[in-house]
């Protein structure tokens, strides 16, 4: 019996290293279920933060929208439109903090920035529909004006001067892209097949063995096109043509962690995020002056619209749309409206030097607590200047020819060549693009609507007082009077909505 003891406490030893065991298995599975538990917290609070960021981001960039619709309502200049107008300018936000100071419930305050706004008008841009629109001599017109368009902005075009006093002209080889002939002749098959396509031809019957029931289903829309996307579906028509070979990402490589090699400098456009693509819009319309001295291919969906008019402002349009209005049309000649359209009118000028403005026309004094008015837009195009081929090279000169005197010439540009392009040409814009973006820590919301603008119709004026009867004074609002109606009215053509991470 001497073994005994020995047995017994191997015997306790085991049962302690057993319940040892056990008991590390259970913490085992209690710190898995704490874990699980944990991330199911964290994941949670991680979906709730998003959605809280999702809705802010889309108020933000609601916010912005109408912000941009006030702008166009409130523009008071009815008879020209240009980019020395509010609405084609940055827009402020001074003072907003846009509830940064906020903080969410793990005491960080989520990434908040000012909504983006960007608003431009389509009548810069050449509208596609009016190669299917308008009797024969004006779509051969159009015609003409995209196939130069799209040399032009392949660099084909032997008129381009680019890089300073050097010409550089592109030759895009036999294998590299459709020659434009054969990309005209693709869209104008396309427009005509869409404009005349009335119904989609629908089977409604399941059963293979029935006779199919066809139906008709109508177009939702009165444009043959709804979006400049659609292009892509004509054949010839990719993306390179439209959004350019490649777009340079240097903010969304350094997003994503890349680095500054030659092989990760350039991305596609169709691998930009949302908010990549809407930077790349506005850089496009606030670079349009360096990006036309660029060897360099431009993307065309920069100078074609949908929606415009089909009239061209001479006041917003690119060197680009302006070249490619007639075949007779210099660079120096459009370098020559360009500049005259920043330069200040010389008859403002003068009358201005003169002492020529009239009493009723002399600014008021500065009432307390108002913001000041807006400086004049002196420089832009006026109908006026559009009247005749004399009016328009005095504008484009600057100067006012002596009495019996012809108007100075224009080099390179002759009445004819006036009459030919004078027909495109308008100073006032109808339909505008409001983009406004807005990012909340990851989310981001872009708004991109189009809408036409019209002039409200004036008040009715009060019936002159018979004779002998003395004129009824008008009332003067009081103090606290809410601000009169716009002078402008917006209908919405077209709205999309993107949401992006």
């Amino acid at each position: 019996m001497p073994d005994s003891p020995t047995i017994g406490g191997k015997a306790r030893a085991r049962k302690r290293g057993f319940a040892l065991l056990i008991v590390m298995i259970l913490i085992i599975l209690l710190a898995v279920i704490i874990t699980a538990f944990v991330q199911d917290v964290w994941r949670e609070v991680s979906v709730s933060q998003n959605v809280r960021d999702d809705v802010r981001a889309d108020y933000l960039a609601q916010m912005g929208l109408v912000r941009g619709q006030v702008i166009l309502r409130l523009d008071d200049n009815a008879d020209f439109d240009s980019l020395n107008e509010p609405w084609a300018q940055p827009v402020p936000w001074d003072g907003e903090t846009w509830g940064a100071e906020g903080s969410d419930s793990a005491g960080e305050s989520p990434s908040v920035t000012p909504p983006e706004i960007l608003i431009t008008d389509e009548e810069r841009k050449f509208n596609l529909l009016t190669l299917v629109r308008g009797n024969a001599t004006q779509k051969e017109k159009a015609k003409e004006v995209l196939t130069r368009l799209i040399q032009i902005c392949r660099r084909e075009d032997e008129r381009l001067e680019l890089d300073g006093e050097s010409r550089s002209v592109r030759r895009i080889g036999e294998d590299a892209a459709a020659n434009t002939d054969t990309l005209l002749r693709n869209l104008v098959k396309y427009l005509e097949e869409r404009e005349s396509e009335d119904s989609d031809e629908l089977e409604f019957n399941a059963d293979p063995t029935a006779k199919p029931d066809v139906r008709g289903m109508k177009k939702q829309t009165p444009y043959e096109m709804l979006t400049v996307g659609e292009l892509l579906q004509v054949e010839g028509w990719t993306n390179e043509l439209l959004y350019g070979p490649l777009r340079k990402a240097d903010e969304g490589l350094s997003s994503r962690g890349g680095d500054d090699s030659d092989d990760e400098q350039y991305t596609d456009w169709r691998d930009l995020s949302d908010q990549e693509k809407f930077e790349q819009r506005r850089t496009s319309i606030e670079n349009v002056d360096e990006q036309s001295m660029s060897p360099d291919p431009l993307p065309l969906i920069s100078f074609i619209t949908l929606y415009s008019t089909g009239f061209i402002n001479i006041n917003t349009c690119s060197r680009e749309v302006l070249l490619a209005l007639d075949k007779d049309l210099t660079w120096d000649v459009v370098e020559q409206i360009m500049t005259a359209r920043e330069a200040d009118r010389q008859d403002v000028a003068a009358a201005e030097e003169n002492g020529g403005v009239l009493p009723e026309e002399e600014e008021p004094l500065p009432v307390e607590g108002e913001q000041p008015a807006e400086d004049e837009d002196k420089a832009s195009f006026r109908p006026q200047d559009l009247a005749s081929f004399q009016a328009f090279v005095s504008r484009v000169n600057n100067q006012t020819a002596e009495e019996g005197e012809p108007p100075p010439a224009i080099e390179g540009l002759t009445e004819e060549i006036y009459n030919r392009f004078r027909p495109w040409l308008v100073t006032r814009s109808t339909v505008f693009v409001v983009e406004s973006s807005a990012t909340v820590g990851k989310v981001t919301h872009s708004i991109r609507a189009v809408f036409r603008r019209t002039q409200a119709q004036a008040a009715p004026q009060p019936a002159q007082p018979a004779e002998g009867e003395t004129p009824a004074q008008p009332e003067v609002p009081p103090e606290d009077a809410l601000p009169t109606e716009p002078s402008m009215n917006l209908t919405l053509l077209f709205r999309d909505i993107v949401i992006g991470g």
